[in-house]
């Protein structure tokens, strides 16, 4: 091995180390070398040890090589040349061959001032395709080129292989291998030339020749003889010769065509180039002709494709073979030479260019002698990995000519690119004939070929000698060489532009000709429009031709009559956005005249000829009109203009008669009425009508004209009537505009009948009429509206319905709006193409008023694909009158009178106009009933499925499926459930499941309302699930329609069971399935149990009685005493799981995450790198832990996450609740707090953008509260961001006996002798719920209501007694009894304390199951919503096939409405229920027992009672103490204070209400223009001395002196200064001759008098060095003696001064402790036990979502409780709801600067709460 050169041991080690293939047998175009090396074939036999044994240079006996150490070998210099190759072992600079030895070489050196050049010639080679030669080469110079050329033998063109790099490679020998294929015998020529410029020390060398085996060297007796043929013509061979013109020219002229050989009209490369080569050999960037298995593996990984001739591996092709790194080689694939092609000639070829970096390539053609080449053809970038077809038109190139494919590197070439398949098709000129038809033909002069007459003269030789366009007139042609010729631009204001003349390509990319017609090349010219700015859609030029002659002439032979005159002309329509061209024929000199023909959109990147026959009886004029299509993209041209047989005519063309009739129009008239204002004048004398009924679908006056400016309710727009629908118009051009108009199918021109449909929906033929929007005008986004006149109601089933057809490549969007006067929001959309039929739309609109209906039509990117509507029609929309009788039973009385089926009821639509029928306690009964405005409610997400359906507001992600609006609210702010198919996979599936019914349910059906529309939908399944197992109810698979649409599904079963809804994928990413307003009628009932696995630990048996719960200490607490501030274990077991104090070290403490949220707050720690805080606030380092909002992958500014606490029962006046936030530039977000409550959602806290780097405390006021929640809602503030963080929640002075004295949360509450609040409908109620049992102390008034019963009384006497009646249409009745009749069923005693009176109840032992026993209260209860309570004990014990047990509210008609209803096994005890009765109209309370299933299903009833609401028919609020004029009213707990108490920095009430004091008292100051320095002025202009300005007292007679004053606390004789930073001036500085107090100088005012009252008349004014002074009198205090001295608990010690005024002192103190307890004994005794609260409401609000359906939420483990909430019962609202909708997405996000100015997302349909005037309640739009 040390006999191996140096250089091979790297490349061995290489081998060995990197390419563990080398030890594996070498692949075949590799040579074996004996030591187990590899080496490249075609290094073998090249003068080199390539092995480093010798092997690769021993058997080399059929190589053919020359070293030049024995003179030249077979090789001959050129006699040709003045200079020769000079073989030696010396040159200028070079010293050694390339083998490093003394040794012998050929060298080439200047030869004077003279170019310099020499070839060397190798023998003649029979044709091969296998043959190389490898030699060695030396270029030493800057002017040296070496070039290797094949010349075919024996005459031929050379052709240049390889050429060495422009780079200079001087003192370096450096080898080249050359392939040679050919099929003709050739020789090999080395040519070397060194420029006349060079320097005398400049050489080239070359050294070591090797021609492999292939290359075969021709026997003598087969070289051919020298030529007999001249040296201008081609030897055929066989004596024949040809003139050279005629080789390769597409026709094979010799007898074997051996003229084509060398360049055959079709190549495959299978048998060799065909002509073709590489230009720029050499470069290591080179055209390769090669198979894909003939390529190494190592090829970069891009091996060549499947060729496309044979789609194997051993098909051949050309492609790019890269082995350099240079940064810009260039390969240049050249085709033979042809010599002409005739008129229809074009290039077919197939091409491959697939990866990353594959870059561009340029086809171009090459003129011979011509140094300009013009771009035939284009690709750039990646065309996938196939191969594409393309078709090059060349035409009529009269010279020779090459075709040349041309790809530059730029150094990243990285991919595949190459030819194949290559064919020249109608490229041979036509053939010479003896004769041709004389009729039709004409025959060529010299080439004697026949062409047709119709193309002589069009300036085109098609004869190939010229012939065919000789003696033609100049006048009559045109092919803009030159200018216009006799063509003229349009001047007289026809056109908007004109044509333009150019050469070579348009300025645009990727539209107009790269060419001209005439010469086919960049240098001809041609006419063409510029569709780029500043032409706009539909611009046109016009081009007007010379004037012509009728071309029918009188003649008296009538054959001789009529001659035809033709028009021939060449255009091209190239362009994703051409519009059209027409030519026309006018006879006019004004106007287009008729067409004659048009041409419409993108034709390909051809020139077309087009050939038009014209007739005319009168002189006549041709235009050519080009128009702009809707981009840039759109450039016609137009080249080789001709007329045949026609006459030119001296004269001009007559003027266009323009004169049209004038119709005059009659002026309206107004009938003469007496009407007063805000009534309609009736065209009927004396009829009026109110304003409010004109445009409501109902005609009121008689003659029916308050319904004729208005909308027609049926519009089919036959015969272009629009029935009162009005276009808007815009300010645009007309000819530009883009607008709604009536139109016919029968108009269509050709080219438009896929943008329109040829037939209306009404009729069905071309003749019927459509409304629609034509995109041939306008720009793309322009809009059009087509809308109604003011609606100015409609009934509660109003629907639009219409019909749409949106067809076209390009088609815009269609949308539906509903306007209120200038704000509108969008109802329904449809975007993109539906196939060219008619499709249905629906909009439901129900109860609205004064609203306008848009059709709003949006243009697609081009023309192609108008919007057209049909048959528009509102159904069922005249508004209902009054009734004029009473409902009847079916119906239900609406609370404005109107009556209503009641199968309407609580289906989420405002039947009754007033949302009575709707109303959230009139819906009690309707079990899971859920509008997803705010989430699931009680639906839950199925574990087992593929992803979930999510809460959307607004339209769906996916453009062309989804609803624009929800059910409920119709408008984009409502939410409903959706599945969004657009990222999943076809099959994958998204389940809820519904609330767990109970068997017991009858007459039971579920409605909801689904959307389904899309391309590609999948389908929707429900299902009713029962013991694991899923019943099919419905399946609905498909487009359903773009609305909306109700589906109704009976339930039953014998087992409890669940409804159960699936969403499957389809096979489209547009379809998305929505559900919306799901609703269970009254008869399907809950069961007493959800179901649901409870994971809590059962306390230890017996350590806790049966209600109680287990402290952690082993203590016990009830339920009730869970999350109520209170510590009642003694180690906070009941309270930790609440939602309590947090430092997030040991857990969430009971915070839970919200369901339906679509991120978290996340616990976590301290991050530096990332985006959340580097530390906590506990621990103050990276180990502590804190909540921070995550950010996720796919989170989307506006995203909302929720943390919230359990319910807690009640707080404190003082209660506050602390916190820590970190928001900065990096952990970004918004924190709001929310507090929730029954029916309020109140945000109190919010805080977004960057605060620093650094926690920052928040401390937030809580007061009194009563059944609420703490809500941290966290919100997204970019695209996936977050960080924003809490730490360290602690609630402070909470509990309810925190603060003396009490003060409770409502103003209704009853205050319990022992000092605790309940509420008012616990009173009385058979049940204590103060500690002191107070509450059930005098009931007799509640025990003596109608309705109130305890049974303790005779059997025979208790419904006189009761005032309760059976029902006589039940099964069976109610019986009275004090124990039970049945074993094991009922109760043994009644539920008073001592057991020992009677109780109702049903006996089941004797019925049937299903048997109904029904109880009704006698006297009536006035018509309440949401009011009265009715409260009774149950006992429902015995059987686990327990029935049912009802309460209704029964109306004046009948109709019954569930109010509660309860079924199972409740235990064997007494059960509490308390029941909010509510019916709009006067009811009867309605108790319905059902039997179950067996004997033991007793159910009783005992003491029953009514709230005094019930009785009253409205709220019972007792009036509350009112504080006095100088008193402030404390806010949240019953005190008064003086009002200068106020804003002094001491808190005095309770509640420390009375510190909430803005920064500046509010007002505005009145002008200041009248009073001097040291004065103020009044707004009635009164100055008063400016020392009275903000100190405290109102002066000015509407107080304005106070105005805008900062509210700080200052020192006795301190004055308030308000300019700049406020502070307090002292005494000492007053009337020091230098103002201090801006701008007002009140310190320097009045330093010399007292003003008039200045002490208030409570104290004497003395005037001091500082001014004046008030000595207040006893009780009063302050600069003025205006605030009222605060009495001390302690008094403090008196000074001596003060000794003499003791006495005085403390009678004024006793009398004022004398006064107060009057004050106090007076307010107890008016308040007796209840405590009144007076605190306005702020806002109302939504809810957030009911804990009591919370199934999915966070299980809890052994370590931690569940959250124990009450059941709430909300109440209604008149407000608006704030936006805490749990699942917003980003068309949520609020727009306006501060979270307190946001515009709320939706309203709350669940409280009525009307749309805020203005519309902020809803993200609207200007119409």
């Amino acid at each position: 091995m040390s006999s191996l050169p140096g250089s091979v041991w790297p490349l061995l080690a290489f081998c060995l180390v990197f390419t563990p293939g080398c030890v594996r047998g070498c692949s075949n175009l590799e040579f074996a070398c004996t030591r187990g090396l590899c080496v490249p074939e075609d290094r073998v036999c090249d003068f080199t040890d390539n092995c480093g044994d010798g092997s690769d240079e021993e058997n080399c006996s059929t190589y053919k090589r020359c070293d030049f150490e024995n003179g030249f070998c077979d090789l001959n210099q050129s006699s040709e040349t003045f200079s020769e190759w000079t073989r030696t072992t010396e040159a200028s600079g070079l010293e050694r061959d390339h083998s490093n030895a003394s040794a012998y070489f050929l060298s080439l050196s200047p030869d004077g001032a003279n170019r310099t050049t020499a070839d060397l010639i190798s023998p003649v080679f029979q044709p091969t395709q296998t043959c190389q030669m490898s030699f060695y080469y030396y270029v030493g110079g800057t002017h040296g080129d070496l070039q290797v050329l094949v010349q075919p033998h024996p005459l031929g063109h050379s052709n240049v292989t390889w050429k060495n790099s422009t780079l200079p490679q001087t003192g370096t020998w450096l080898q080249k291998v050359i392939q040679f294929s050919s099929n003709y015998s050739f020789q090999v020529v080395i040519r070397g030339e060194l420029s006349a410029g060079g320097e005398a020390s400049e050489v080239l060398a070359i050294d070591d020749l090797s021609f492999s085996p292939g290359c075969l060297t021709a026997p003598e007796s087969s070289v051919a003889p020298p030529p007999f043929c001249p040296p201008t013509e081609f030897d055929c061979g066989g004596g024949t010769c040809i003139k050279g013109s005629k080789v390769c020219d597409f026709t094979p002229d010799c007898p074997h065509g051996e003229d084509e050989a060398g360049c055959p009209s079709e190549c495959d490369f299978e048998d060799g180039p065909g002509g073709w080569y590489e230009l720029t050999l050499g470069d290591g960037f080179d055209w390769v002709r090669g198979s894909s298995e003939e390529v190494p593996p190592e090829y970069h990984g891009h091996p060549p494709p499947l060729d496309h001739s044979t789609n194997s591996t051993g098909g051949h092709s050309m492609f790019i073979l890269k082995n350099s790194s240079s940064l810009h080689p260039r390969a240049v694939l050249r085709g033979p030479l042809f010599q002409q092609s005739a008129s229809g000639c074009t290039m077919t070829f197939w091409h491959y260019n697939s990866g990353i970096s594959v870059g561009a390539a340029d086809m171009y053609l090459r003129i011979n002698g011509s140094h300009n080449n013009t771009v035939i053809w284009r690709t750039f970038y990646d065309q996938g990995t196939q191969w594409n077809q393309v078709t090059v038109q060349l035409g009529r190139i009269s010279q020779p000519f090459q075709i040349s494919l041309a790809k530059i590197s730029l150094g990243v070439f990285d991919g595949v690119s190459a030819l194949d398949d290559i064919a020249f098709k109608n490229c041979s000129m036509p053939q010479a004939v003896a004769e041709c038809p004389g009729r039709t033909h004409f025959h060529c002069e010299r080439t004697r070929a026949c062409v047709e007459r119709l193309q002589l003269c069009d300036l085109v030789d098609d004869c190939g000698d010229g012939s065919d366009e000789e003696g033609c007139s100049p006048t009559l042609q045109c092919n803009f060489e030159h200018g216009l010729c006799s063509w003229q631009q349009e001047q007289s204001g026809g056109d908007v532009f004109d044509w333009t003349h150019t050469q070579g390509p348009t300025p645009s990319f990727n539209t107009g000709p790269w060419k001209d017609h005439t010469l086919g090349t960049s240098q001809g010219h041609y006419l063409f429009i510029e569709s780029s700015v500043p032409q706009e859609f539909k611009d046109t030029a016009v081009l007007l031709s010379r004037v012509f002659q009728p071309t029918l002439q009188r003649d008296k032979d009538p054959s001789k009559s009529r001659h035809h005159c033709v028009f021939r002309f060449h255009y091209h329509m190239f362009g994703s956005h051409v519009f059209c061209l027409g030519v026309y024929m006018r006879t006019t000199s004004t106007g287009r005249g008729h067409m004659l023909w048009v041409g419409y959109g993108d034709q390909g990147n051809l020139w077309h000829r087009k050939t038009l026959y014209l007739n005319s009886a009168r002189p006549f004029q041709i235009l050519i009109e080009g128009t702009v299509g809707d981009d840039f993209t759109g450039d016609i041209a137009i080249d080789d203009l001709s007329f045949l047989d026609c006459d030119t005519y001296e004269g001009e063309l007559p003027m266009q008669n323009t004169t049209t009739p004038v119709v005059t129009t009659p002026a309206p008239t107004v009938p003469p009425h007496s009407c007063p204002d805000g009534e309609f004048v009736c065209r009927a004398y004396g009829e009026c009508v109110p304003q409010s009924k004109e445009c409501d679908f109902r005609p009121d006056c008689s003659d029916g004209s308050d319904e004729l400016n208005c909308v027609k309710e049926m519009c089919d727009f036959e015969g272009g009537d629009t029935c009162g629908w009005t276009i808007v118009d815009t300010p645009l051009v007309p000819v530009h505009e883009f607008r709604w108009s009536p139109d016919q199918g029968e108009s269509i021109h050709d080219g438009e009948q896929y943008d329109r449909p040829i037939i209306d929906h009404t009729l069905g033929t071309p003749d019927g009429w459509y409304m629609y929007a034509d995109s041939s005008n306008g720009g793309y986004g322009q809009t059009t509206d087509l809308l109604t006149p003011v609606i100015s109601s409609t009934g509660p089933y109003c629907t639009l319905v219409f019909w749409y057809h949106m067809s076209g490549f390009t088609v815009g969007s269609l949308q539906v709006l509903l306007k209120y006067k200038n704000v509108s929001h969008e109802v329904w959309s449809q975007t993109g193409n539906h196939s060219n039929r008619w499709r249905r739309g629906e909009v439901f609109l129900g109860l609205s008023n004064n609203f306008q209906v848009v059709f709003r039509a949006q243009r697609g990117i081009s023309y192609m694909g108008d919007v057209v509507i049909d048959d528009v029609g509102f159904l069922n929309c005249s508004p209902p009158l009054p009734p004029d009788r009473p409902c009847a039973p079916e119906q239900y009385a609406c609370a404005n009178g109107f009556c209503i089926p009641q199968d309407n009821l609580c289906d989420f639509i405002n039947h009754c106009g007033d949302s009575s029928d709707e109303d959230p306690y009139i819906c009690k009964g309707f079990s899971g009933r859920c509008s997803f405005e705010f989430d699931l409610c009680s639906w839950r997400q199925c574990r087992q499925d593929d992803f979930d359906w999510l809460l959307k507001a607004g339209r769906t992600p996916t453009i062309g499926t989804g609803p624009s609006s929800d059910h409920t609210m119709r408008d984009p702010s409502g939410h409903y459930l959706y599945l969004e198919s657009s990222f999943l996979s076809v099959g994958d599936v998204a389940r809820i499941s519904g609330p767990l019914l109970s068997r017991r349910s009858s007459e039971c059906k579920m409605r909801f309302y689904v959307h389904m529309s899309g391309d590609g939908i999948g389908n929707l399944s429900v299902s009713r699930k029962s013991q694991g197992e899923l019943h099919p109810l419905l399946n609905l698979t498909g487009d359903q329609g773009n609305y909306w649409q109700m589906r109704e599904i009976q339930l039953s079963h014998t087992q409890d069971f669940q409804v159960v809804f699936e969403g499957k994928v389809g096979r489209s990413w547009k379809g998305d399935i929505c559900l919306d307003d799901i609703t269970f009628s009254p008869g399907c009932l809950l069961t007493s149990s959800d179901g649901l696995e409870d994971n809590t630990p059962a306390p230890p048996a017996g350590s806790c009685p049966s209600g109680f719960l287990l402290c952690d200490n082993g203590r016990c607490f009830q339920s009730g005493q869970s999350c109520d501030f209170t510590d009642d274990c003694g180690d906070g077991t009941d309270e930790k799981d609440c939602g309590t104090s947090c430092s997030f070290e040991n857990g969430r403490c009971g915070w839970k995450s919200s369901l339906a949220d679509n991120f978290d707050w996340t616990l976590g720690k301290g991050s530096v790198q990332g985006i959340r805080p580097p530390y906590d606030h506990t621990l103050m380092d990276d180990n502590g832990h804190f909540v921070y909002l995550e950010a996720t992958p796919v989170g989307l500014k506006g995203d909302k996450a929720h943390i919230r606490s359990c319910v807690w029962k009640e707080s404190s006046a003082i209660c506050k609740l602390s916190f820590w936030y970190y928001i900065s530039h990096k952990a970004l977000g918004t924190i709001r707090v929310l507090i929730k409550k029954d029916h309020d959602l109140l945000e109190v806290w919010n805080k977004t953008g960057h605060q620093g780097n650094e926690w920052i405390r928040a401390e937030v006021p809580l007061r009194s509260l009563r059944n609420f929640e703490v809500i941290f809602e966290g919100i997204r503030s970019r695209d996936v961001s977050g960080g924003a963080a809490l730490d360290d929640l602690e609630f402070i002075d909470c509990a309810p006996n925190a603060v003396a004295p009490v003060s409770c949360p409502a103003l209704t509450d009853f205050v319990c002798h022992s000092g605790g609040c309940i509420e008012s409908h616990l009173v009385c109620d058979s049940k204590a719920d103060c500690a002191d049992e107070s509450d059930e102390i005098d009931c007799d008034h509640i025990a003596g209501s109608p309705g109130a019963c305890n049974f303790n009384m005779d059997e025979t006497q208790w419904e006189e007694k009761c005032q309760l009646s059976q029902d006589p249409d039940d099964n069976f009745d109610w019986r009275i009894g004090h124990k039970t009749e049945t074993p094991g069923a009922g109760p043994h005693s009644d539920h008073s304390p001592g057991g020992g009176g009677n109780f109702l109840y049903v006996n089941s032992a004797i019925q049937r199951e299903g048997d109904i026993a029904k109880l009704t209260t006698i006297r009536p209860f006035p018509g309440s919503v949401g009011l009265c309570h009715l409260r009774f004990w149950f006992f429902m014990h015995g059987s686990d096939k327990m029935g049912t047990l009802k309460v209704f509210t029964v109306g004046p008609s009948g109709i019954s409405l569930l109010m509660w209803a309860t079924t199972g096994n409740h235990g064997n005890q007494w059960t509490y229920a308390n029941v909010l009765l509510s019916n709009t109209a006067s009811f009867r309370v309605t108790f319905q027992a059902e039997v179950g299933g067996d004997m033991w299903t007793d159910i009783a009833l005992d003491d029953v009672s009514f709230t005094p609401e019930c009785v009253v028919g409205g709220p019972v609020t007792p009036q509350p103490v009112t504080c006095s004029t100088d008193q402030f009213p404390c806010a949240y707990s019953f005190q008064c204070i003086p009002q200068s108490w106020r804003c002094d920095g001491e808190p005095d009430c309770a509640d420390e209400s009375d510190e909430e004091c803005p920064a500046l008292v509010p007002g505005t100051l009145p002008p200041q223009v009248l009073c001097p320095i040291g004065f103020y002025q009044c707004s009635d202009s009164q100055c008063l001395p400016s020392i009275l300005r903000c100190d405290g007292v109102p002066d000015c007679p509407d107080g304005e002196d106070e105005y805008s004053c900062p509210l700080l606390q200052c020192e006795l004789g301190e004055l308030v200064c308000e300019e700049g930073s406020p502070a307090c001036i002292p005494l000492q500085k007053r009337c020091d001759r230098s103002a201090d107090c801006l701008p007002f100088h009140s310190d320097e005012s009045s330093c010399h008098d007292c003003p008039p009252m200045f002490c208030l008349d409570r104290g004497s004014c003395l005037v001091h060095k500082h001014g004046p002074v008030c000595t207040c009198s006893p009780g009063w205090t302050g600069n003025r003696c205006h605030v009222r001295t605060k009495p001390s608990l302690s008094p403090p010690t008196p000074e001596p001064e003060d000794t003499q005024m003791d006495a005085v002192y403390t009678g004024i103190a006793l009398g004022l402790l004398l006064l107060v307890a009057g004050v106090a004994i007076c307010v107890l005794a008016a308040c007796r036990r209840r405590c009144y609260l007076l605190k306005p409401d702020q806002m109302n609000y939504g809810v957030m979502h009911d804990s009591a359906f919370d199934r999915r939420a966070e299980l809890p483990s052994p370590h931690e409780r569940p959250c124990i909430c009450p059941t709430l019962n909300p109440r209604k609202s008149d407000g608006r709801g704030l936006s805490i909708s749990v699942y917003p997405w980003r068309p949520e996000v609020e727009q306006s600067s501060t979270w307190r100015d946001a515009k709320l997302s939706f309203t709350n349909p669940m409280y009525n709460s009307p749309p805020d005037a203005n519309g902020t309640e809803q993200r609207s739009s200007e119409a």
